[in-house]
């Protein structure tokens, strides 16, 4: 079972990301190439750690569930 703080932290961590990755699309929009190339490597990455927030929202789900 997740503690409150468990539960808090999910939910800042996954706006976090959020926001890094809404700001990371606005940077690849850059006239900048290197920039924009930076932003994109960056962006990747921010992606798969929302994805894995997301698997780690789910597993904790539906390990409550059976709990």
């Amino acid at each position: 079972m997740r503690s409150a703080g468990d539960s808090e932290n999910m939910v800042k961590s996954s706006q976090a990301a959020n926001l890094l990755m809404q700001n990371l699309r606005e940077m690849v929009k850059s006239i900048n190439s290197s920039l924009t190339e930076i932003a994109i490597e960056i962006l990747q990455q921010a992606v798969q750690i929302e994805q894995r927030l997301i698997r780690i929202e789910v597993v904790t789900r539906l390990k409550e569930k059976a709990e």
